[in-house]
């Protein structure tokens, strides 16, 4: 018989999973005029970080590199140099989940901000060391400061509809987690 935290954690990876498929398909759906002056949030890093904050065991690694491997695939963008780099913060993001856990949102959202920020360096450092065509740098940070302002929407969103919620200390006696 199948454990209910397991089954629990199952049905929340393929939530996420979903809600990125549907984040994908969405950016991909030609509307408007294609002469978009200004980027929007990268709304699946937001995604992946908010739920990574909250439940690091929904996000495993692997399902965090098949999601932006694909997503580059899509775009057209140079295979893996953006998963590469997701993936790094990400897994800076789950070292600090033990630190983060009581503390208020502000704290959460500076150091999901400054974790966003340096993705978007990393990201263009290499693009820049790869020789590979970059984005424009006023692109770029546009979009950065639209991610870190849609995050806490993100946020919002997880915690109402999914009840995605940080780890409270007898869930982490559970689940096996650092206290």
């Amino acid at each position: 018989m199948i454990d209910p935290v397991t089954t629990r954690i199952w049905i929340y990876r393929a939530a996420f999973l979903g809600l990125c498929f549907m984040v994908l398909f969405l950016r991909l759906l030609p509307l408007g005029d294609g002469a978009d002056p200004l980027p929007g949030p990268d709304l699946m890093l937001c995604l992946t970080f908010a739920w990574l904050v909250r439940r690091p065991e929904f996000v495993p690694a692997l399902l965090i590199v098949a999601v932006f491997l694909l997503a580059d695939f899509l775009f057209m963008r140079p295979p893996a140099l953006k998963t590469i780099v997701v993936l790094i913060a990400a897994e800076f993001l789950r070292g600090q989940v033990h630190r983060i856990r009581d503390t208020a949102f502000t704290f959460e959202f500076m150091l999901v901000a400054a974790t966003i920020l340096a993705v978007v360096t990393g990201e263009r450092l290499l693009h820049a060391l790869t020789f590979t065509g970059q984005p424009p740098l006023g692109g770029a940070v546009l979009a950065a400061l639209f991610t870190i302002l849609a995050y806490p929407a993100v946020v919002l969103f997880s915690n109402v509809l999914f009840g995605v919620k940080k780890v409270t200390l007898g869930e982490a006696e559970l689940l096996g987690h650092r206290l």
